[in-house]
């Protein structure tokens, strides 16, 4: 029996595959269709919270039967990070052969969760928000932002683009990068409601340590798309109730995890299947309808799954091995029948 390797990506290897943003968003779409066709095994995901919500693990893991690829990611969201130098994520992303479980490659999940969740983001606006819209706001300038912004960008070309933080350091240093990239004016707010307040795409990407209404319900006009993912809830908890519709990634996800932007209002029943006008993937694969009038808000919540991280880490293995990148490790040299 011939032994077995594993291909290890690091994050400067994943970033040297140069993945480009359209391909990134293709192969998440395709997970996110797989999902609304029911071809994949996905139980939703486990936490393990050392000081919840400061230092919480992350564990997703799933099969998506399209690329015929199982993974699981680990990944550490610790939010004082920043005082070490490091991000706030950290990720592994391991994948397996279903044919046999064995592991052919281990990669940084970090910056393929960068990636994934912003390409989730810029796919759920393409089926969810209003056609042409003119004005994006952004809460947060976290690693996930700036695929949030260049990806939603590439898709709409926004007319204005507005960010704001609580740092005013990072906000000012986040605008300046995206302007350079994106070729624009990205306007800094000193207040969520500036940057909220009439937007056609919301997107909340903060990083709250205790529940702060960042958005207010009345903030969210008519024909906006909102999108929050924080951990902690930062938006008017009415809002799920008094929006037209709205979508989750991952509906059973959603109403077991204790964790999460609404896990409060799911936890305490208030949050039913009711209130769900759908999955994304479902809406992707034609299943259900998504926006339906130019006037509806309609609000996204998406947890992350471990269906994107399985595509995407495995478009980045096919990537690698093309471009010979990644080092090679030896796991079993002589496999036996135990």
């Amino acid at each position: 029996m011939a032994g077995i390797d594993i291909l290890f990506l690091s994050k400067e290897d994943v970033e040297s595959l140069d993945l480009g943003l359209p391909e990134i968003m293709d192969v998440i779409e395709l997970g996110l269709k797989a999902h609304g066709q029911k071809k994949v095994v996905m139980p939703s995901k486990d936490h393990l919270a050392l000081a919840y919500p400061e230092k919480l693990f992350n564990i997703l893991k799933g099969y998506v039967e399209p690329v015929n690829v199982a993974g699981v990611k680990v990944i550490g969201d610790f939010q004082k990070n920043y005082e070490y130098g490091l991000p706030s994520e950290l990720a592994l992303i391991t994948l397996y052969r279903p044919e046999t479980g064995a592991p052919f490659c281990i990669l940084d999940g970090t910056l393929t969760t960068w990636m994934r969740t912003g390409a989730v983001t810029a796919v759920g606006a393409k089926y969810l928000a209003k056609q042409k819209p003119r004005v994006l706001g952004h809460i947060g300038v976290r690693g996930t932002a700036w695929y949030n912004v260049a990806m939603l960008d590439l898709l709409f070309d926004f007319e204005e683009i507005r960010v704001t933080s609580k740092r005013p350091e990072s906000r000012e240093r986040f605008a300046g990068e995206m302007s350079e990239r994106l070729n624009k004016r990205i306007i800094v707010t000193e207040t969520t409601e500036e940057a909220v307040r009439e937007a056609d795409i919301i997107i909340d990407a903060s990083r709250l340590l205790a529940h702060e209404v960042l958005v207010k319900d009345e903030w969210v006009k008519p024909g906006a798309l909102i999108q929050p993912y924080g951990a902690v809830l930062s938006v008017a908890p009415t809002l799920p109730f008094t929006v037209d519709k709205m979508f989750v990634d991952d509906w059973n996800q959603c109403q077991k995890s204790q964790y999460g932007q609404f896990a409060g209002l799911t936890q305490a029943g208030e949050l039913r299947e009711e209130h769900i006008s759908g999955e994304i993937g479902e809406v992707v694969a034609g299943v259900k309808p998504g926006r339906e009038s130019e006037q509806e808000r309609i609000l996204f919540w998406h947890k992350g799954f471990a269906v994107s991280d399985i595509v995407l880490g495995n478009l980045a293995y096919q990537k690698a091995v093309q471009k010979g990148v990644g080092t090679l490790l030896s796991y079993y040299r002589e496999p036996r029948d135990m």
